[in-house]
């Protein structure tokens, strides 16, 4: 499937981003394939990027849990937390059967939200929404993550595209 169609697609993607920027974060999209049991990310592993699963199967896993948290199939993603703040993984992703995703990474994202920087207040009310979601489904809060509020969450992403995208971004929106 093609990077463009599979993010708009995709809610976090579609209601944070209009076609454009769409076309230019799936313009740098990189796509990677795994064989079952093949270690797509692994937990406290430093990161600053985001998969987008277009096809197969992932279980996300957490050290000292006997289970995995959860599976992932086409359409979904993980790591957003890392491409939005360049915090380390939380977990580690392994394939379930052959995947291919697409990696989106922070020099991707870094000119999409030089163009528009109101966009990291959208991707934090998405991100806070998601979050909410997951505490719904899983339990408040979700796997034992401490959770932000959406002006830390806010700051933690202007800081880290500021700091590391070398441009005047943390002003913007």
């Amino acid at each position: 499937m093609d990077p463009r169609e599979l993010l708009g697609m995709i809610a976090f993607f579609s209601e944070t981003l209009n076609g454009d920027e769409i076309f230019m974060l799936a313009s740098t999209a990189r796509r990677l394939t795994f064989p079952a049991g093949g270690v797509i990310l692994k937990e406290d592993d430093p990161a600053t990027s985001l998969f987008v699963i277009e096809s197969g199967t992932v279980k996300v896993t957490v050290e000292g849990e006997a289970e995995p948290l959860t599976e992932l199939h086409a359409g979904d993603f993980f790591g957003e937390m890392s491409l939005l703040t360049g915090q380390p993984r939380n977990a580690t992703v392994t394939a379930v059967e052959p995947t291919a995703i697409y990696e989106i990474d922070r020099k991707a994202l870094a000119p999409v939200l030089a163009e528009a920087p109101a966009l990291a207040e959208r991707f934090a009310e998405t991100m806070m929404r998601r979050q909410e979601e997951l505490d719904h489904l899983y339990g408040n809060p979700a796997w034992g993550m401490e959770r932000v509020g959406k002006a830390e969450l806010l700051a933690d992403i202007r800081r880290f595209y500021s700091d590391n995208a070398g441009g005047d971004f943390a002003a913007g929106g």
